[in-house]
């Protein structure tokens, strides 16, 4: 560092670069400072998005200022200790994209953009943490504008330093097809597939539940590709995406209520990458915003998809989603789009005890230790798909018969039940089912009537597994039925690859 002699630099404020329109010196406080990325040429880029007291109160930059800054080499980008940092830049090119100024900084040039990172807090150093280059000046001033800064900086609430935009949701507000920013806990990330890892992201709210119908996959399915190019990866491994709850890359306290959103990460190609190595994913645990995200649902399942123009950075915890996570808990709300009056649940257990959510039926069975739980649960489909194959005779079985009628019959179904926490499949069967039927006991319904047309009793089963899947319901969210789950394992010595499920103690209304 050295002091400096000489004409003492021109500092302007935020909004007054954006009338400049050329190169400009100027500090501001950064809010956000994504991860580097690569380039389609050699360079590596970070956004970063600056405020001042010039942006605070203009309603001409309710955003603040987006910077984008190239270099070579990814260490020689700004790397942000903590949101509300203070930079120092040395012409930064100010210029216009969509309408709105924008900032460019190519660092480490010659003769091009410089800068300085300064500890944000009160009593930090003016010692910069982090500079472009190895010498750097300091006017006599220069402490004071820090000073001011840094009382500006604490007049910011957490919207601001979370840089808060018109893009940012709720993971239960993402609809299909949008572009979206969300603030959010990183539980698992998924890399099986190199090409297109997948990272389970939580910010304690739950996901609006979809039937299987609904897949856009399906809809681009027919679309052909041009003679030597290459499918996406994403969409190659796109498909309905279960977290694993145990396990290497899993948060070691997962959070048992929420919505996992997949985020189906498309790495660059290889053309891109130009010996860059893959995106740099965030740690598992940590706490990040990821920018301009694309929603898309697959077989009913809505995910995201982190696009070569997506971008993350890291950030604090949100409070005030960790606040909401402990209401949640405290008073037993485990879905948070299933009707609020239990008369409107599709199915009743009499039951007090508290709900449990799917993903703490998932947990609980890596303990190898049988237990009973009730949940709130959409139905998502059956098997048989046919009601007319839903029951079996006990000889078809090889189960032993319980009086001298030789073809007793009895339901064995699978139910593929879904929470906003997670799936599982469960067992339907015998006296449970015929509880859960009440009225329409286990029986051969395959049988037609004389005209060939399904009996009354199996066209009435029909309309009640129709009403299972809630077919002809248009409330978001769908039908919800409150299910005792029971948990056993074949052997206890393997939990996790012998866990079974079957439903018990259930009435359908």
């Amino acid at each position: 560092m050295s002091a400096r002699s000489g004409p003492a630099y021109d500092y302007v404020m935020l909004a007054e670069a954006a009338d400049r329109q050329r190169l400009a010196n100027l500090y501001a406080v950064v809010v956000e400072c994504s991860i580097p990325r690569p380039t389609k040429g050699t360079d590596m880029v970070s956004n970063l998005r600056l405020v001042d007291p010039s942006t605070a109160t203009n309603p001409q930059f309710p955003d603040g200022f987006e910077m984008l800054a190239f270099s070579a080499q990814q260490h020689h980008l700004p790397t942000l200790r903590r949101s509300g940092d203070i930079i120092r830049l040395h012409r930064v090119t100010v210029t216009q994209y969509n309408g709105k100024p924008q900032l460019i900084a190519k660092i480490h040039k010659a003769k091009e953009c410089s800068f300085c990172l300064f500890d944000g807090q009160l009593q930090g150093s003016n010692t910069p943490y982090q500079t472009s280059s190895e010498t750097y000046t300091l006017e006599g001033r220069d402490p004071g504008i820090l000073t001011a800064l840094r009382n500006f900086g604490r007049l910011l609430n957490s919207s601001n330093l979370g840089g808060a935009t018109a893009y940012m949701k709720r993971i239960k507000d993402i609809r299909a097809g949008a572009f979206f920013d969300v603030i959010c806990q990183v539980l698992c990330i998924n890399d099986e597939h190199l090409d297109a890892p997948v990272m389970f992201v939580w910010d304690g709210t739950d996901a609006l539940p979809l039937p299987l119908t609904v897949d856009q996959l399906e809809a681009t399915a027919g679309d052909t590709l041009s003679e030597g190019v290459q499918p996406d990866p994403a969409w190659l491994a796109a498909r309905r995406q279960a977290m694993r709850v145990h396990g290497r890359n899993v948060v070691a306290d997962l959070p048992v209520l929420g919505t996992a959103l997949p985020v189906i990460v498309t790495q660059p190609s290889h053309a891109d990458r130009q010996g860059k190595g893959p995106l740099q994913l965030p740690s598992v645990g940590k706490w990040v915003k990821l920018r301009n995200v694309k929603a898309w649902v697959v077989a009913g399942q809505l995910q995201g998809r982190y696009l070569p123009n997506s971008k993350w950075a890291p950030c604090d915890a949100d409070e005030g989603a960790l606040a909401e996570d402990a209401h949640r808990r405290q008073v037993n709300n485990v879905a948070g789009w299933a009707p609020g009056e239990s008369q409107q649940w599709l199915a009743t257990t009499h039951q007090t005890q508290p709900f449990t959510s799917l993903r703490s039926l998932q947990i609980q069975a890596g303990t190898g230790r049988p237990h009973k739980d009730r949940c709130l649960v959409n139905v998502l489909r059956f098997l048989p798909a046919d009601v007319q194959d839903l029951c079996h005779t006990r000889a078809q079985l090889g189960l032993p018969h319980t009086d001298d009628t030789k073809g007793d019959w009895v339901y064995l179904i699978k139910l593929h039940l879904q929470d906003a926490t997670g799936e599982v499949d469960a067992a339907l069967f015998d006296r449970d089912a015929d509880e859960f039927f009440q009225g329409y006991p286990a029986r051969d319904y395959s049988i037609e009537t004389e005209n060939g047309d399904p009996s009354e009793a199996c066209t009435a089963l029909q309309q009640k597994m129709d009403a299972l899947l809630g077919l002809h319901n248009a409330r978001d969210g769908g039908v919800w039925m409150d299910c005792c789950i029971k948990t056993y394992f074949t052997d206890r010595d393997r939990p996790l690859d012998t866990c079974q499920f079957r439903l018990f103690g259930t009435r359908l209304r």
